[in-house]
């Protein structure tokens, strides 16, 4: 009878470590399974954040104030009254997509890949031109429209197409905006 008891009690034991084996098991299969899941939302998460990070650097949008495709069109033009200086500009509007607002300032002109010897670019408010800035402003998700102008020696005014370039205080680095000056 005791043999039959011991038995009965070594089987016990054998199943209940048996038993606990098999919820280590299960138990370090849910721990792997939630790493996983925590991984893949970690990756979903770096992801989200990253492209959030894309969508506060995107660079301005510069669009022809007609909506005409293409390039910037500077069309118009005047020659100085305070020195031998000619005047173009062009009708934009300028688009801030971010949540952020940013400054925009106009650094340089490349005509044909060269640097193009420009006195100055400034932005007029389109519906005050007298208002005359080196550098803009736009509220997130803001547009505005402006003259773009630029101001050049007689004997070095653009012609043809080139690309105007910009910084501005969402991003790193600058960006560039095709023209093309058509007198």
């Amino acid at each position: 009878m005791t043999a039959i008891g011991l038995l009965i009690l070594g089987l016990a034991l054998l199943v209940s470590i048996l038993f606990n084996l098999l919820q280590l098991k299960w138990r370090n299969e849910q721990r792997a399974a939630r790493a996983e899941d925590n991984a893949e939302q970690k990756r979903k998460d770096d992801e989200r954040d990253a492209a959030q990070r894309l969508k506060e650097q995107a660079a301005p949008s510069f669009f022809n104030f007609d909506g005409a495709p293409g390039p910037i069109l500077v069309t118009g033009s005047q020659h100085s009254t305070q020195g031998p200086f000619m005047y173009l500009w062009g009708l934009v509007t300028v688009v801030n997509r971010t949540q952020l607002p940013l400054q925009i300032t106009p650094l340089r002109l490349l005509m044909a890949g060269e640097e193009w010897p420009v006195q100055s670019i400034s932005f007029h408010l389109k519906s005050n031109n007298t208002d005359r800035s080196d550098r803009i402003s736009l509220r997130e998700n803001d547009k505005e429209d402006y003259e773009l102008h630029f101001r050049f020696p007689d004997d070095k005014c653009a012609t043809g197409s080139g690309e105007l370039w910009f910084a501005s205080t969402n991003r790193a680095g600058e960006f560039s905006v095709a023209v093309k000056f058509c007198q």
